[in-house]
């Protein structure tokens, strides 16, 4: 009863627009001190403990360096090369600049593993071009906010490592084995911009040939070994993901102030002040979802859930069909994070005593909080993209749900057909 009436105050608080790292830690407060009217009341020491353990990880330390990587991406004029690489390969087919913003979508993926940061970097370019060439607003806000949710999934993600870190389980695996599902949620996303282009009669790119093709590829090219390189990190036993990170940090570091000689003194700066400020924000969300965790734990939330769901049935296919529903439920009105730090120590021994590989499921999972982003009522990427094409909220989503449904259809061939999740891990890792 207890924890039901703390559940209902966090989403009280969210919905009232407090930032969610204070929403969660506010409610575990709550909880800790309506706690001591029972018969059994819970240490508020608990809530310190709680929160420094909730960052004392290894695994974490990868987070900041990602994110201070992308920076320095941005800052070195990387996102407009992409965008031109993306332009020369398929911008001239069925689907024109909705083909470049998917492509390009693809290739930061593999540079900043945030599908936020990556709706804000390709949006920001490629939204005022689409406009200019006769897409509507809505439909360009609409498919590159489909498009970013690639960047979870390819290597290196942010929600992987987080993922890991709290579930016990190889961020390395994760990382391989997202490159499939990426590339098949990246092909699935292509063949509808074909479709809806030929259906409305969109426009296509000049194709590009001779000295400005070999240019746009060249340029391109450099940035795209950073995920290349923590990929072969893992993979050759090399570094962790975390040490790869470093690597990767060092990488774009010579790229952008050596090779392409646009990162200035103030552009680092600014990228490292950036980089902190957020790195603030996930770490602070990741110690009081910690707390929250805990105490959900604590109050019997996981036997309660395990029951319920074991009492509908207890056929795996089943079980993963109603954890997905809950899931994708969940995702629209609570960030990825504090779901995954309250939901991990609950499913992963649930399901995993049905025979279900964790790194499957971890991936499963996963897209399931990403689709969260392009789904109201609070949908951070439908936030972020209706910000930078300035229309509303709605617009974007009504924009966007030819790609979403693709997308929803994807996660449904991959939570059934774990062979693509699994085959690369098996091959390479195990």
């Amino acid at each position: 009863m207890l924890l039901a009436v703390v559940i209902v105050l966090l989403f009280i608080f969210v919905f009232l627009g407090m930032d969610i790292a204070f929403a969660v830690g506010v409610a575990s407060l709550a909880f800790i001190g309506l706690s001591q009217f029972e018969a059994r009341p819970i240490n508020p020491v608990l809530f310190v403990q709680e929160l420094t353990a909730g960052v004392d990880s290894f695994s974490l330390l990868a987070i900041p360096m990602f994110i201070f990587a992308g920076e320095l991406m941005t800052k070195s004029g990387v996102t407009r090369r992409l965008i031109s690489l993306a332009s020369s390969l398929v911008g001239h087919r069925p689907g024109g600049l909705a083909n470049v913003g998917i492509t390009g979508n693809l290739f930061m993926a593999g540079i900043s593993g945030s599908a936020i940061a990556d709706t804000a970097a390709i949006g920001t370019v490629l939204v005022p071009e689409m406009k200019q060439r006769g897409y509507t607003a809505r439909y360009a806000a609409g498919v590159i906010s489909a498009a970013a949710c690639v960047a979870p999934i390819i290597p290196p993600s942010i929600m992987f490592i987080l993922l890991g870190s709290i579930a016990n389980i190889s961020v390395g695996e994760l990382f391989i084995a997202g490159i499939l599902p990426g590339f098949v949620m990246f092909l699935a996303l292509i063949a509808m911009s074909g479709f809806l282009a030929r259906r409305r009669g969109l426009p296509v790119e000049e194709k590009l040939t001779g000295p400005a093709r070999r240019a746009a590829i060249y340029g391109g090219l450099l940035p795209l070994g950073a995920p290349i390189l923590i990929v072969a990190c893992k993979v050759f036993g090399i570094a962790t993901p975390t040490e790869s990170a470093a690597i990767v940090v060092l990488y774009t570091l010579v790229l952008g102030a050596l090779v392409y000689r646009d990162l200035s003194l103030t552009g680092f700066f600014n990228a490292a002040i950036s980089a902190a400020m957020t790195t603030a924000v996930v770490m602070m969300t990741v110690a009081t979802s910690q707390i929250f965790g805990s105490l959900a734990v604590l109050a019997g939330l996981g036997r309660v859930l395990t029951d319920t769901i074991l009492s509908i049935s207890d056929n795996p296919y089943v079980i993963l069909m109603l954890v997905n529903v809950g899931l994708l439920v969940l995702g629209t009105i609570m960030e990825p994070l504090p779901l995954m730090l309250i939901l991990v120590p609950i499913l992963f021994p649930l399901l995993g005593g049905l025979g279900i590989d964790p790194i499957h499921f971890g991936l499963v999972m996963v897209l399931n909080l990403v689709l969260g982003g392009v789904t109201p009522p609070i949908g951070l990427n439908l936030f972020v993209m209706a910000r930078v094409a300035k229309i509303g909220v709605m617009d974007v989503f009504l924009g966007g749900w030819p790609y979403y449904l693709v997308l929803f259809g994807v996660l449904l061939f991959l939570t059934y057909v774990p062979w693509v999740t699994l085959v690369l891990p098996t091959l390479l890792m195990r």
